[in-house]
């Protein structure tokens, strides 16, 4: 029985993805890696974050730099960041029914403090800040080692092939969200156990898990 949800929070939770798509362009010059023509939005979000990073030349030694300026720079951003209203309807609803609620995000604690009070969701037990773009399943092992929390009680939902990846290597399961980042055809090549285009869907699978 899942008693505890990890939850990401750009693309999953709030819709982010053109702030974060204009946020690497602005940084393109300083970090010295190649720019993303806007009629190339859609295109990359079939490929990997990897992939990404090899075909616009970002330096992966410079990513925890970069990530710091693109999040300092967000903050700008919070007030006119809308959030998925159904999402936001599950997730009361899963407070609810007693579900423990973790944000992880390699966003700021500050920035997404400042929208969930915003947009009146302030659901979340603890907010875990993921600093390793790519060791998000880390952050998770430490998670639920200080807290004593079971394989089998925990799932993690999120919108990235890169969380899917994460999810395997601490081997809880995920809900992969159709609504993000990520398209759905990247997702379901890496077979996460659930796939959902709508967060109604999200409430079942917990509902389910329960019975």
């Amino acid at each position: 029985m899942f008693k505890t949800i990890i939850c990401d929070f750009d693309g999953t939770i709030v819709d982010s993805g053109q702030v974060v798509f204009d946020l690497f362009n602005e940084f393109a010059d300083k970090y010295d890696y190649k720019k993303i023509p806007q009629s190339e939005s859609d295109r990359i979000r079939a490929l990997t974050v990897k992939e990404r990073f090899k075909e616009y030349e970002v330096p992966v030694l410079k990513v925890p730099m970069l990530t710091m300026d693109v999040v300092k720079r967000y903050k700008k951003s919070i007030p006119t960041l809308e959030v998925n209203q159904e999402m936001k309807r599950v997730l009361k609803s899963l407070k609810e029914f007693g579900i423990k609620l973790v944000m992880i995000s390699a966003n700021s604690k500050e920035n997404i403090e400042k929208f969930l009070k915003l947009n009146d969701m302030e659901y979340f037990d603890e907010i875990i800040q993921s600093s390793r773009f790519f060791g998000r399943h880390t952050t998770m092992n430490n998670y639920m080692k200080k807290h004593h929390v079971a394989k089998d009680e925990i799932i993690l939902i999120a919108d990235e092939h890169r969380d899917i990846v994460a999810a395997r290597k601490s081997e809880i399961p995920i809900i992969s969200v159709t609504w993000g980042y990520d398209l759905e055809e990247l997702l379901s090549k890496s077979n996460p156990e659930f796939l959902v285009r709508s967060p109604l869907e999200i409430m079942d699978i917990i509902r389910n898990d329960t019975k």
